[in-house]
């Protein structure tokens, strides 16, 4: 049903890069990481008819500092299915897009082979921002003092209609038994409406792409020249052409064929010496251009590819450290005249630096724990690993964070907060949980089965062995990982009975997983995951 070595790709990619861009990991992705080879075969024997995707976890998150989206979380099973049906469908996609060396359809290009990484590299949203900063071209002298439009398309992951996606895997000859697994996650995460793609994952990056491939060959037919990340265009007007020309094809094209509409409030008339400009200077609001080059040369700042920071990372950089970056925080008046990815870009550099100040961030910066939970817990979690770490104080103030509003009206924000406790970064102790309420959402129903594992509850797992068929097949994996606290006869009796409850192609090879890993739990939850080289 799907190849071998996708599955083992998508293992693989998913372990080095996560399996969102937004939420935190799913330990049990570990599993499928330490047993390729069983997946493997177990996806080559999967029963399309007989398979049921779990569904997506659905949640706000902020897009910009006044915006929301709404983004997905796969079930573990279903990620690695999805993607590696996606990659099996990749070659034929790609093929159908422009080529790459025209820098119209710029970002997510498939990189064949057999490399962690899905897409090719530099081909990132700065370096889009490096491109667009030449936009124009030297061949034309006269180039830049052309009209430009610049546009978006509105909630475009949201608004792609079903059927464009069937028409898409199609049109591009993929393989018939992957396009329809791909189909039926996206169906099924997208149960409430018959439009959309789940937010944050791989595969639907390189499928979303796909989707335009008829937009884009419109614009090259018109003779303009243009550049797209995403659903982000950058456009020239030719001379003697009206820009108005441009924009009512294009909106009539994504009305009537994609049913999508542009996103008015983005649609502005510009010029190339502008794109330029403002490329150029997105950053700048905070950093020169040289100390920009500083922290570009100690990570990279592409699509969310940065790896976990190991020991050998953590070095005293004399161009950069922590404290200048938090000088330079400390210094901005109002965040919200700067751009997100700047602070996005400030947290990530933070995690590979010795020297982390958590509190000097938590008390002074804690605003941006909202807008970019996931790089800011990241880096604290890198901070909890360095000599020094304030344990109780950390501890104190997130647990005050998780009961504040704003940052308790969004799950999205909890989720991170909570994993810091799950992934060890700070210690769990189930007296400081006694009122809180795990059953808002999903993510936190998982995380208190974590908690309790943690903190050795066995009582708690015992009265669970009678209720396990109740739970839901997203609270399944995390309630049997949490239960090894169990004595391991109890435990592998447990896991034996609980293979038969478990709605998943990978039933027998996940309990099988967890009865070898018995007594692990903490270092399953707190160690990086990475793919493992195995013939399991």
């Amino acid at each position: 049903m799907i190849s071998e070595a996708s599955v083992r790709r998508a293992i693989n990619h998913l372990g080095a890069f996560g399996d969102t861009d937004l939420f935190p990991r799913l330990p049990e992705m570990r599993c499928f990481l330490e047993r390729p080879g069983t997946t493997a075969k177990d996806c080559e024997s999967l029963n399309i008819g007989q398979y049921a995707p779990v569904g997506a976890v659905e949640t706000l998150t902020p897009k910009s500092w006044l915006g929301f989206r709404i983004a997905h979380q796969l079930a573990a099973a279903d990620n690695v299915i999805y993607l590696a049906s996606l990659l099996d469908c990749a070659p034929n996609l790609e093929a159908a897009r422009l080529p790459k060396e025209g820098n119209e359809a710029f970002a997510y290009r498939f990189a064949e082979g057999e490399s962690l990484r899905i897409f090719e590299a530099a081909r990132g949203f700065h370096q889009w921002l490096a491109y667009l900063s030449e936009f124009g071209g030297p061949e034309n002298p006269f180039a830049e003092d052309r009209p430009a439009i610049l546009t978006d398309i509105s909630d475009f992951y949201q608004r792609i209609y079903f059927h464009r996606i069937e028409n898409v895997l199609q049109d591009a000859g993929c393989p018939k038994g992957p396009s329809d697994l791909v189909k039926k996650i996206i169906k099924t995460s997208r149960a409430r409406q018959s439009y959309g793609l789940p937010v944050g994952s791989t595969a639907s990056r390189l499928l979303a792409e796909c989707l335009l491939n008829d937009t884009d060959m419109l614009l090259k037919n018109m003779g303009v020249k243009f550049t797209r990340y995403v659903d982000d265009f950058r456009i020239e007007v030719p001379a003697g052409v009206e820009a108005h020309s441009i924009l009512c094809r294009l909106a009539e094209h994504l009305m009537v064929t994609e049913g999508l509409s542009l996103n008015v409030t983005k649609t502005k008339m510009t010029s190339v010496k502008e794109i330029r400009r403002s490329s150029k200077g997105r950053l700048q609001d905070v950093f020169t251009s040289a100390e920009m080059e500083r922290m570009k040369a100690l990570i990279t700042l592409n699509y969310g590819e940065e790896d976990e920071p190991k020991d050998e990372d953590m070095i005293a950089n004399p161009l950069i450290s922590a404290e200048f970056l938090l000088d330079r925080l400390d210094e901005i008046g109002d965040k919200k005249g700067i751009d997100l990815s700047v602070f996005k870009a400030v947290l990530r550099a933070l995690r590979f630096l010795p020297g982390i100040d958590a509190m000097r961030l938590l008390e002074k910066h804690a605003d941006l724990l909202y807008y970019v939970p996931r790089e800011f817990c990241l880096v604290l979690s890198a901070a909890s690993k360095q000599e020094g770490f304030p344990v109780q104080s950390v501890k104190a103030r997130v647990r005050e964070l998780l009961a504040m509003s704003p940052y308790a009206d969004l799950a999205y924000v909890r989720s991170w907060l909570l994993y810091l406790f799950v992934d060890g970064s700070l210690p769990v102790s189930l007296a400081d949980w006694q009122f809180y309420d795990f059953n808002r959402s999903v993510i936190e129903r998982r995380s208190h089965f974590f908690f309790r594992g943690l903190a050795n509850d066995r009582p708690f797992f015992r009265a669970l062995k009678t209720q396990l068929g109740s739970l839901s097949e997203w609270d399944k994996p995390a309630a049997l990982m949490a239960g090894m606290c169990l004595p391991f006869d109890e435990y592998k009796h447990w896991l034996a009975d609980a293979a038969r409850q478990i709605n998943s192609p990978f039933a027998a090879t996940y309990t099988a997983w967890l009865r070898d890993n018995h007594g692990k739990l903490g270092q399953l939850l707190s160690e990086p995951h990475e793919p493992v080289c195995t013939d399991l």
